[in-house]
């Protein structure tokens, strides 16, 4: 019989070399992956064919895979499963992260969310209610005060996500952060408004990942705690509104006069527009920028669905008027002032207690304050301003008013800002500025602590050249030394006494050279002058920067007979909840600074006030008129005022102290010697 024919397979590839085709070309893809499932599926038939058995015979020996063919599958693997690895792997450790801080935030009191501090009592001198410290002066609301409208502004504003998030929003931050890349600006902020009130509540500061971590800890424990509407509510209780007003009843009465439920549509936009920066966008403190927020907010009520397009354009086209009158204005603005001040006391006075209180409610705290004087210091300094100048927006003239008891220290008047709703800063304690020629008197004391310096000594009145003390004078006028006084009067010899008298700078710098900064130092020091006086021959004659407050306790010196007053203060007792004293703030008794026979000579050569019987007064100006000063004394109050511009620009031509401060300074000494007005209490 014959055979049959056997049929010989080729090898993969010779049906290639048979038409001639490269066999050195890669297979696709998908053969590849087609192989690699094949391979899998054989190696699992031989494994089930071990377990039933001896395996069979192999037709022919396995072939070892290809080194590229290798590389490939580890491109694939590592392209396609590194990714997951990677995000299993951030998932994980953010978990273990997260639970890290929910696990420490268990201890956190969460009932402090709806115990809003009432605060301490805070009375004048007259026993006037000047309002709440550690409350920020708060009205609280309740849920059915908010308007619908304000809470859609809100929402729409601050965290649009608010009713289905559970206290963070992955979203939203992911969301701001891809708005404020695009703006290259911080736009959006990423917190919640939980996480808002969670930062408020517990106080955490700071812009750190872990002050981060912890508030979104907080926050969702007051998501398991209370419903949306009590964490609104609680929100806007707390939140800050700028120009001192604190939660959302304040600012409504406080920008226009009217009571939360009664806020129109473009109103609570203009007050959602405030929360991002309060400082900035309050419409106080500039009507241009609460407009731009307020604008802002309406479009994102438009785009959420809370505004319809015909309402989006009327309110748009509205203008949106603030409060009432500006008498009203200054008044709310120093009791704010007034209140601001006294808190950084208390800290101060509370951290040297061995136990701080866990609250301040039921607390009073007694003041020296005058706040009939505060308040109408304010409208006279806001008067006069007006008068020097045009309200100006980039660089306004500023002024800052102090009056303090020269016995104890205490302030009864203190005005950081003219009006503290458009400028919270604090220009009697915070702000540094030349004295000019108004710190002639130090000078002068130094001179006589050392011999052979006396009142009779005779100095030199005659051209100076100013490049001798480098302060570089105006030419014409300060710059030969003369008085404040355009027109100067070259008079040759004088004594020293007629040359403070008269505030001759010629004289003055020739006896400073003679007696030495070291001297000066020494007598600033004593009497109550901390800020450091530069190493510069213009110091001798008021160069260097002193802050208004340490200036004007420096002059109760003279009126003290050679010893300062003790540091100013506002607080004079604190009583708690049972009325019982539990402080008396009060600076130690500081040290003679010179000896009586100075500071009555330095005195007597002072001119007098007119406005006050008995008082002396001493004005100043830097020479490139900056700043204008003058500073007072009776036998019971010192006083100082300053006037400037925060950036350092003139005043106007020839701004001398003695003709745009000192008649100033004297009506508002005036005002507090004499009876007072009564004051508006804040109380409601």
């Amino acid at each position: 019989m014959e055979e049959p024919e056997k049929k010989i397979e080729k090898p993969a590839g010779a049906e290639k070399e048979s038409t001639g085709e490269s066999t050195s070309a890669l297979p696709d893809i998908a053969t590849i992956i087609a192989e690699e499932i094949k391979a899998v599926e054989g190696e699992a038939a031989v494994a089930a064919a071990s377990d039933s058995g001896p395996p069979p015979e192999p037709d022919k020996p396995l072939k070892r895979r290809p080194v590229w063919l290798h590389l490939i599958i580890l491109f694939f693997q590592i392209l396609f499963l590194t990714p997951l690895y990677a995000a299993i792997l951030v998932g994980a450790v953010g978990a273990g992260v997260g639970w890290h801080y929910f696990d420490g935030s268990a201890e956190l009191d969460l009932g402090l969310v709806a115990r809003p501090e009432i605060g301490a009592l805070v009375k004048d001198a007259k026993g006037i209610e000047i309002g709440r410290a550690g409350s920020m002066n708060r009205l609280l609301i309740t849920r059915e005060d908010i308007p619908p409208h304000f809470v859609d502004a809100l929402i729409a504003a601050e965290d649009q996500r608010f009713f289905v998030h559970p206290g963070f929003d992955p979203v939203g931050s992911f969301r701001a952060a891809l708005a404020n890349l695009r703006s290259e600006a911080i736009k959006e902020g990423g917190s919640t408004l939980t996480q808002q009130l969670a930062r408020d509540v517990y106080r955490l500061e700071g812009k750190n990942i872990d002050r981060k971590l912890s508030e979104i800890a907080a926050a969702v424990r007051i998501e398991e705690v209370y419903s949306k509407d009590e964490i609104l509510v609680h929100y806007l209780n707390r939140i800050y509104f700028g120009s001192g007003f604190y939660g959302l009843g304040s600012a409504a009465r406080g920008y226009f006069g009217k009571k939360a439920s009664e806020l129109t549509v473009d109103e609570s936009a203009l007050i959602c527009g405030v929360i991002p920066s309060p400082s900035r966008y309050s419409p106080f403190v500039s009507t241009v920028r609460a407009k731009e927020n307020r604008d802002q907010t309406l479009r994102r009520m438009l785009e959420t669905g809370k505004l319809s397009a015909a309402d989006f354009d009327r309110y748009l086209a509205m203008e949106t008027k603030v409060a009432s009158s500006r008498e009203d204005s200054l008044e709310r603005g120093q009791i704010s002032y007034l209140i601001a001040r006294i808190e950084r006391e208390l800290r101060e006075e509370i951290a040297t207690w061995p136990e701080a209180p866990e609250s301040l409610d039921g607390y009073t705290i007694e003041t020296s304050a005058d706040l009939a004087a505060q308040q109408t210091s304010a409208k006279a300094i806001d008067k006069h301003l007006v008068t020097l100048a045009a309200a100006e927006e980039k660089d306004p003239l500023e002024a800052a008013f102090v009056l303090i008891e020269n016995a104890t220290g205490q302030i009864v008047v203190s005005i950081g800002s003219h009006d503290y709703q458009r400028s919270e800063y604090d220009r009697t304690v915070e702000m540094k500025r030349p004295p000019g020629s108004a710190f002639l008197p130090f000078l002068y004391a130094a001179a006589y602590e050392n011999p052979p310096f006396t009142p009779s000594t005779i100095l030199l009145d005659a051209p100076f050249d100013n490049r001798e003390m480098g302060l570089g004078a105006v030419g014409g006028i300060l710059g030969e030394w003369s008085t404040e006084n355009p027109a100067n009067r070259w008079e040759g010899q004088i004594t020293a006494a007629e040359a403070l008298t008269k505030s001759k700078n010629s004289p003055s710098a020739r006896l400073g050279q003679l007696v030495g900064l070291e001297r000066l130092r020494r007598v600033a020091r004593a009497a109550g002058i901390n800020s450091e006086l530069r190493e510069m021959p213009g110091s001798l004659l008021g160069a260097s920067e002193v802050s208004l407050t340490e200036l004007t306790r420096a002059y109760t010196v003279f009126s003290n007979g050679g010893t300062p007053a003790p540091a100013p203060r506002l607080i004079r007792e604190i009583r708690d909840a049972s009325g019982k004293v539990v402080a008396r703030p009060s600076a130690n008794a500081p040290a003679r600074a010179l000896k009586e026979s100075t500071a009555r000579s330095v005195a007597s050569a002072l001119p007098g006030v007119s406005a006050v019987p008995g008082a002396r007064g001493k004005s100043g100006t830097t020479p490139t008129f900056t700043d204008a000063w003058h500073f007072g004394f009776s036998e019971t109050h010192t006083w100082g005022l300053w006037i400037g511009r925060d950036r350092f620009s003139p005043i106007r031509p020839l701004a001398f102290g003695s003709e745009i401060a000192q008649p100033l300074a004297e009506t508002l000494a005036a005002g507090v010697v004499a009876p007072s007005p009564v004051a508006t209490s804040s109380a409601p």
